[in-house]
């Protein structure tokens, strides 16, 4: 008995007690239903645009071969051409970063080589930058040294080819 005057007491104390959960009120809702204030803020398509045609593309495994190629057999030619503006400066601290564009035709032939941005900075021996110097020397031997460049495997298509890289101490 003792028991179940317990447990009627629990019960009561839980539904009296404890405060009545909010509800939706439905009538609140209706009100906003076709009042939609996102409405106008939504953003559709009407049309598609159309982009000129790019071109086809090459194998991500053609284009994973001419960035290990150019890294492990053609950087040596930037080092190349960076020793030679050095010469020019009378300076071994140097470095030099550029962005370099040219095409690779089917034959894995490079041609048509571009230096889209390049700056060679003197530095001194402990690293410390001593400013901009004239890039010029560089720039033409980059673009004369990429036209001597062969690809094993050849791009599907004729390919431009765009890499940026970079030269000398302290990079």
């Amino acid at each position: 008995m003792k028991s179940t005057i317990i447990a009627i007491a629990g019960v009561l104390a839980a539904t009296t007690g404890c405060s009545k959960q909010q509800q939706d009120d439905p009538d609140v809702a209706a009100g906003y239903r076709d009042n939609n204030a996102y409405e106008a803020d939504i953003v559709t398509a009407e049309k598609r645009k159309n982009y000129k045609d790019q071109g086809q593309g090459i194998k991500p495994e053609t284009l994973a071969s001419i960035q290990e190629t150019i890294d492990n057999v053609y950087a040596k030619d930037f080092e190349t051409c960076l020793e030679g503006q050095m010469d020019e400066q009378g300076t071994r601290f140097m470095r030099s970063a550029f962005l370099v564009e040219f095409t690779i035709d089917t034959t894995g032939k490079a041609s048509k080589a571009r230096v889209l941005e390049i700056e060679t900075r003197k530095q001194n021996a402990k690293g410390s930058d001593l400013g901009v110097v004239d890039s010029n020397g560089m720039k033409d031997c980059i673009q004369t040294a990429i036209v001597d460049w062969e690809f094993d495997p050849a791009p599907e298509v004729n390919y431009v080819h765009t890499h940026k890289g970079h030269v000398g101490e302290a990079f």
